[in-house]
């Protein structure tokens, strides 16, 4: 960084006398140089030596120290005023002002030519930046180097810290720290403090400056210090950040000069191919652990002790009583039009279900479970540990839990669940699959969207759908309500769900009046047209029966009722 006092040792400047603020000469940067007369306007930028010979002022030394004010409220690192034809002296106010607001004010001689020194000092900072892109290369090189030798992000957090000076540390965008440098403990303790109260902080970001990094760079006021958050992102993906601290929030301008920021910038770059691989490497891993979980859902024919030396080299343990759960989210399309998502609605989906995979991956280590998971087309596949005394109990604990969380999570999805048996043997994990399947099937043909059914509690449905597949059972049921079907079809006339809730309460027309919020004698008009549009008898317990039988079997839908 070239400061004033590297500008007042060049040759040209030997003559020259520092007025004011020379204990400011060796901190100042001088980044650029100009010649500057009335008006000042916003011609003048930060950290820039101006030259001026006072002819603007005509003489008024009030007009001269405005303009001198204007030039320090500008950001100007210096003024450098030519004495003589003009200014024959400074006057005592300027002086004062000047000592007062720590700005560097030089008196130069006035046969100086203008032009020679700005070409002398416009030379020493393109060798200083010449020096510092250099600099800057070799520490992007460096970087490049440990990520190709697979260094941790520690080491390269270690890296970074020792070349701008300060403790940091890698976060995902989870907020969960990934790398650390060793000089990090006051940070990590602060930052891990942040996270565990989730406490508000004011966080501002860094609008400020003609470098495009820096307006990315957001600051976080946090116990007594400064954090720089630095974003780590790789084709529009967000990764995480670096975090920089800075325990003196007067130092936040001065540390971000364009060394450090360049450092910074290559850093985040680097940073970010790391997480790229790193993400890679963990998506291998999810669709080979994806492929095993379905392949046990299908009962492939590998051997069983292929299965468990495929399994424990993806982290799984398969000796444990597992139970299947399918989980079916139902309006997705729906969510997609309504949030109006610029991604395509298969890659919104694919994200969702992957979203829901890492939710069930935290639930099962709140609930001490192992669990295996995958999706499938439009469903999602988990074998969730359980227990051989209490089998379905832990596994409707471990779900209730899921529910709630993502019921929180991601408002208004709605999912259908399916759960299966607890099986032993080398096909435990496909029957407990199909098992699961069927769950499902019967659950969202009886309730609707949003259902959670057990296999263990489906006996009466599927006993129904055994029968179901009788040809004369279809037959027979086609016969007994496609007049209902028809009617309800045209007149909206809810007659098979009359039929329904009148056998539920055993033929009491009050109680059933009462449940579907009908007159008495609207319900005994829609009674007689059920008996005779099916041609039974509502007070015979046998014609009763065959019409909640055909209902049900028709409502399962597997008997086509045409």
């Amino acid at each position: 960084m070239l400061t004033i006092q590297d500008v007042l040792e060049l040759d040209i400047l030997s003559g020259a006398k520092v007025r004011t603020a020379k204990n400011k000469l060796s901190k100042q940067p001088v980044e650029w140089v100009s010649i500057m007369d009335i008006p000042v306007e916003n011609y003048i930028r930060k950290n820039e030596f101006v030259l001026n010979t006072g002819a603007g002022s005509g003489n008024n030394m009030e007009v001269f120290h405005q303009f001198v004010e204007s030039v320090y409220e500008s950001g100007a690192s210096a003024l450098a005023i030519a004495k003589g034809k003009y200014i024959k002296d400074i006057p005592k106010s300027v002086i004062k002002f000047a000592e007062d607001k720590e700005f560097p004010i030089i008196e130069i001689p006035w046969e100086i030519r203008f032009a020679e020194i700005s070409h002398c000092i416009m030379n020493k900072i393109n060798r200083e930046q010449n020096q510092e892109m250099q600099l800057v290369e070799n520490i992007q090189q460096t970087l490049l180097n440990m990520i190709l030798n697979n260094q941790n992000l520690s080491k390269i957090a270690d890296f970074v810290a020792e070349k701008i000076g300060k403790s940091i540390i890698v976060v995902d965008k989870a907020n969960d720290i990934k790398g650390k440098s060793m000089n990090a403990n006051d940070l990590i303790e602060k930052w891990n403090h942040h996270t565990a109260t989730k406490e508000v902080v004011s966080r501002i970001s860094l609008k400020n400056s003609q470098h495009p990094l820096l307006t990315r760079i957001e600051r976080i006021n946090l116990l007594n210090s400064v954090i720089l958050q630095i974003p780590i992102q790789s084709t529009n993906r967000f990764q995480g950040y670096l975090n920089i601290e800075i325990k003196d929030e007067t130092k936040v301008e001065s540390f971000l000069s364009i060394q450090n920021v360049s450092v910074l910038e290559h850093a985040s770059t680097v940073l970010a191919m790391w997480f790229l691989r790193e993400n890679a490497i963990e998506e291998t891993k999810m669709k080979l652990r994806g492929d095993f979980v379905w392949s046990l859902a299908k009962g492939d024919l590998s051997s069983w002790d292929q299965k468990i030396s495929q399994a424990k080299s993806l982290g799984y343990v398969l000796e444990l009583p597992y139970i299947c759960l399918i989980g079916t989210p139902e309006n997705l399309q729906e969510l997609y039009y309504r949030n109006y998502s610029d991604s395509p609605f298969e890659r919104w989906k694919e994200s969702m279900l992957h979203y829901i995979q890492d939710e069930i991956f935290l639930v099962a280590n709140m609930a001490k479970q192992k669990v295996m998971t995958t999706d499938h087309r439009n469903d999602i596949i988990l074998f969730v540990e359980t227990s051989l005394t209490s089998k379905s109990d832990k596994v409707h604990n471990f779900l209730d839990l899921l529910n709630r969380r993502l019921n929180k999570l991601l408002p208004g999805v709605i999912l259908s669940w399916g759960m299966g048996r607890c099986h032993e043997g080398e096909r435990r994990f496909s029957e407990s699959f199909l098992d699961a399947q069927k769950a499902l099937h019967i659950g969202r043909k009886k309730d609707g969207a949003g259902c959670c059914t057990n296999y263990e509690d489906t006996r009466v449905e599927r006993a129904l759908l055994r029968i179901a597949n009788d040809k004369e059972m279809s037959e027979i049921v086609n016969h007994t309500i496609q007049s209902l079907i028809s009617y309800d079809e045209q007149k909206n006339a809810n007659l098979m769900e009359t039929a329904m809730v009148y056998n539920a309460n055993q033929g009491k027309t009050s109680q059933t009046a009462r449940d579907l919020h009908l007159h008495r004698h609207t319900l005994l008009y829609r009674l007689k047209k059920i008996e005779s549009l099916t041609n039974l008898s509502l007070f015979d317990p046998e014609d009763r029966f065959l019409l909640e039988l055909s209902i049900k079997l028709w409502k399962l839908g597997e008997a086509s009722a045409e």
